[in-house]
């Protein structure tokens, strides 16, 4: 870019007014000294003056000189707790590119930097004029703002608003110093600014391999009438496997037993290192569905509706849970058959079909709602009150470093009959808000810890940003819910499964 040698003298003279040799390029300087016979030895800002002072009194006609761009296994169920022992034969955001914006005017100096931005949020920050030399100045204007989503307030010498473009961008401020007067020509100085990218943009989606077996949608979503409330479902493949080409292994089941008015909901997590988690999810929340609605399994719900309908519920919650224990017992370890023939038919181990579980039934008894939960694995099972802390129906399973979970294919769980009793747990209430059941790509994003995850301010909050995807105070859409699913939090990529009745 050409600049006009007096603009070049005139700027050099500002921004050094000791030695400049290092600040001017190396080119520039050669031309210099040849054409105007100065000695590179005697390049000071005196004899720049003394030639400044020739090209303005005329004694030297102007010139233009080109400088160089600045780059810049198990047997039948047990009898409950401790009495026989199951045992089970187990296998041991587009990126943006970054764009050559720079807009600034090709003028000597170092540039200033100003503080980094990201783009698509709210950015203000002021030109650090004095930590580079520059008091006492006023700013005529600076181009190249508003290409980039930005503006200049002269008032506050602040450059503000929301950037558009990642990258890092050169702008051009022209400015003159305050008690020179107006004929004097004005002076440039470049601004560097680097705008970061916003991370969503950064996440790309790819397909799986077509022919994959175990095929599994990106997305689920359902909807059922219960009694005055409604079930809503939805499951989204989190980004981490939108980039990596993988498919969800979340998977969720909805059955309400028109025979009996039983409802039942299942939800999986297929564990992300296990090649096909997505069809052990799937596996085991079908099977629980199917089994859990069995002819026999039938007569234990009936008998527990017999129980609260007479009796006193906490008197025989210990009697109730041995029928739940039956119910869900034998529905996990009919899961837990399927997926080891799946895993023969497919020359694989049971392991390779790794995943969580949660499963929870309710029914309306006596004028209260009477709810099972039984919780293998992360994620979590709770029902929201309107003004008392949660019930959490579990316990989140911790492994023995950060990440890991324990999961309904180990045999240390189908192998411990009490394990299995102790995981069922009940609850016989007059209503309710909610109950929801997710997996840790819910769990993890809004309550962070285990320990929060019983707090009702976190609940709180879980449900009022739930809420605002709704269509005004309408209830629960499952469409809405699975585009809620793609909301931001920063490092949690996970897919994303809820069911929640309400």
């Amino acid at each position: 870019m050409n600049i006009d040698l007096k603009q070049y003298i005139i700027s050099v003279l500002h921004f050094e007014m000791n030695l400049v040799t290092e600040e001017i390029n190396g080119e520039a300087v050669d031309l210099l000294c040849s054409e105007y016979s100065i000695d590179k030895n005697e390049l000071s800002a005196e004899n720049i003056k003394k030639r400044y002072t020739e090209i303005v009194s005329g004694q030297i006609s102007s010139t233009i000189i080109q400088e160089s761009k600045i780059e810049t296994e198990t047997a039948k169920l047990p009898e409950p707790p401790s009495e026989i022992s199951l045992k089970v034969d187990v296998e041991k955001p587009k990126a943006i590119d970054k764009v050559d914006t720079t807009m600034a005017k090709n003028v000597p100096g170092k540039a200033i930097v100003i503080p980094n931005a990201k783009v698509n949020e709210v950015y203000s920050a002021s030109i650090p004029l004095i930590e580079n030399g520059l008091s006492g100045i006023t700013i005529k204007k600076i181009e190249g703002l508003e290409a980039l989503g930005l503006e200049f307030n002269s008032d506050t010498n602040e450059i503000s608003g929301c950037p558009l473009i990642s990258g890092e961008h050169l702008i051009s401020m022209e400015y003159k110093h305050s008690m020179e007067s107006e004929n004097r020509p004005s002076l440039f100085r470049n601004l560097s600014i680097y705008i970061n990218p916003d991370p969503r943009s950064l996440w790309t989606e790819h397909e799986p391999d077509a022919n994959s077996i175990f095929p599994k949608s990106h997305t689920a979503n359902s909807e059922l009438a219960y009694q005055n409330k409604k079930v809503v479902g939805a499951s989204k493949r989190g980004r981490s496997h939108a980039k990596d080409a993988k498919f969800r292994d979340d998977h969720y089941e909805i059955a309400i037993d028109n025979a009996s008015d039983w409802m039942l909901i299942s939800v999986s997590d297929g564990a992300g290192s296990a090649k096909y988690s997505r069809e052990g999810s799937k596996i085991f929340c079908q099977t629980i569905l199917s089994e859990v609605f069995s002819i026999d399994n039938r007569k234990h719900l009936e008998t527990v509706e017999n129980i609260i309908e007479t009796d006193d519920f906490d008197s025989k919650e210990r009697e109730i849970k041995n029928h739940f224990y039956y119910v869900i017992g034998n529905s996990v370890i009919k899961g837990f058959r399927e997926v080891e023939e799946a895993a023969k038919l497919n020359n694989a181990v049971v392991k390779d079909f790794a995943c969580t579980i949660l499963v929870s039934l309710v029914k309306k008894i006596k004028g209260k709602w009477f709810i099972v939960g039984f919780w293998v694995g992360d994620g979590g099972i709770g029902i929201y009150l309107e003004d008392k802390d949660p019930i959490i129906l579990g316990n989140p399973d911790s492994g023995e470093f950060s990440g890991q979970t324990r999961f309904i294919t180990m045999p240390e769980i189908l192998n411990n009959a009490e394990d299995i009793f102790n995981r069922i747990k009940l609850a016989y209430i007059t209503d309710f808000k909610a109950l929801a059941l997710m997996t840790d790509g819910i769990s993890d994003a809004w309550f962070h810890t285990d320990s929060n995850l019983f707090k009702k301010e976190k609940w709180d909050e879980l449900w009022n940003e739930m809420k605002k995807s709704q269509a005004g105070d309408s209830e629960f859409s499952s469409i809405e819910l699975l585009e809620w699913l793609d909301f931001w939090v920063k490092g949690e990529y996970d897919d994303r499964t809820i069911v929640i009745l309400s």
